[in-house]
């Protein structure tokens, strides 16, 4: 081989060397021919574990389901779980570990308001997409970003369609509300406000407690003193259960409606006659074996013999996050970048599940699923759906 051919030879090998190399630095992280990486953090030993326990097992229960089945496009999916005790600055630690380590290439049904702000912003900052967290606060999808969506009713306009119906159909004019010291609870507040303002009615009064905090005794005797015909809730299941508990010990009876938050089956069996009559806005009914369709009751029994406990709304809700992200993965096509995944998850057009959720949709514009929600009511330990899906 003469010189010149070597060096001809010699050129050629380091074109392929650059263009495999470019083709790798293409390539988005946590995507392989063999493999997506989605991650999430939860609370897995937090003051909201009856939250993040179920949601983790139903978004492995879909995650296996799906890779039995091929996975999206040949690509099996790698599910990594974090947890954050609800802590923001716990959260922070997980994220970046999963962002940096882990190299995710979505976060997906992360969970609760204040430690998803505290890391939703390291996700957009890193260029990848931010999906369905467990949390219906507006800034999930508000102000408009194309890597951020969002799966749930917003706390404010569920709370507007609850505090519309009461006030309509029930008559209530003194409307109060007790909530958490943070974002998610003034998302709940800031729902009721509106909806009173745009009825030309006023709050009557609020009062908040701190998150964990298990003494309402103070915030119920200043609600009571104010001569609340309605008390709405921005709290989560342990708080709404202790300020039931506190109004039942003083002998007050009042109507209380609580956000998505306090839709729980939990909040039936722990607060037992306590809670009964409590109302809460939803987006899906609670699934009940008895009476569940047969397709729900099937999911019911698998989810039984996977994890030894009964399903419920959390895991159902995380079962979801995983179901119509991996609908967006089979909408993006072989050719996984995050641009791809975009365009597949904006051409979702009424998708629906057999648990008999709204239906949802997104576009280019529009990165929430829905703006509709119901009110329900525990009604002999059950949560029973009073109204059908309104809007406000």
């Amino acid at each position: 081989m003469t010189r010149l051919e070597r060096l001809a030879f010699l050129a050629g090998v380091l074109g392929l060397v650059g263009v495999a190399a470019a083709a790798r630095a293409a390539a988005p992280q946590g995507v392989t021919d063999t493999e997506v990486v989605i991650g999430t953090h939860q609370d897995l030993s937090g003051p909201i574990t009856f939250w993040g326990v179920p949601v983790r097992n139903g978004m492995q229960m879909a995650t296996d389901e799906i890779n039995a089945a091929g996975g999206v496009h040949g690509r099996k999916i790698k599910l990594i779980v974090e947890d954050s005790g609800y802590d923001p600055k716990k959260a922070v630690l997980a994220t970046q570990k999963m962002l940096s380590r882990d190299s995710i290439f979505i976060m997906a049904g992360a969970m609760g308001t204040p430690t998803v702000l505290a890391t939703m912003p390291l996700v957009i900052e890193k260029g990848l997409p931010h999906v369905f967290p467990l949390t219906a606060a507006t800034q999930m999808y508000e102000p408009y970003d194309r890597l951020k969506y969002a799966l749930f009713t917003p706390y404010n306009y569920a709370m507007r369609v609850a505090t519309k119906w009461f006030v309509e159909t029930r008559g209530k004019k003194a409307v109060c509300i007790l909530h958490q010291d943070d974002e998610f609870g003034l998302n709940v507040k800031r729902g009721v406000e509106d909806q009173l303002r745009a009825m030309k009615a006023e709050l009557v009064a609020a009062t908040t407690y701190k998150r964990g905090a298990t003494d309402f005794s103070s915030q119920i005797a200043k609600l009571r003193a104010e001569k609340c015909d309605l008390v709405a809730l921005g709290t989560v299941i342990r708080e709404t259960i202790g300020a039931m508990a506190e109004a039942k010990k003083l002998g007050w009876q009042v109507d209380m409606v609580g956000s998505a938050a306090a839709y729980a089956p939990e909040v039936a069996a722990l607060g037992k006659e306590v809670v009964e009559g409590l109302y809460a806005t939803g987006q899906t009914p609670i699934p009940y074996y008895d009476t569940a369709a047969p397709p729900v009751k099937k999911w019911m029994e698998a989810y039984k013999a996977k994890f030894g406990v009964e399903a419920n709304i959390q895991s159902l809700a995380g079962y979801n996050v995983i179901m119509v992200t991996a609908q967006g993965l089979k909408n993006a096509g072989r050719d996984l970048t995050v641009d791809s995944l975009i365009e597949g998850l904006d051409s979702i057009r009424g998708y629906t599940d057999m648990f008999g959720s709204a239906p949802i949709a997104f576009s280019r514009d529009s990165h929430l699923a829905t703006k509709t929600a119901f009110v329900a009511q525990i009604r002999n330990g059950r949560w029973v759906k009073v109204t059908e899906f309104l809007s406000y």
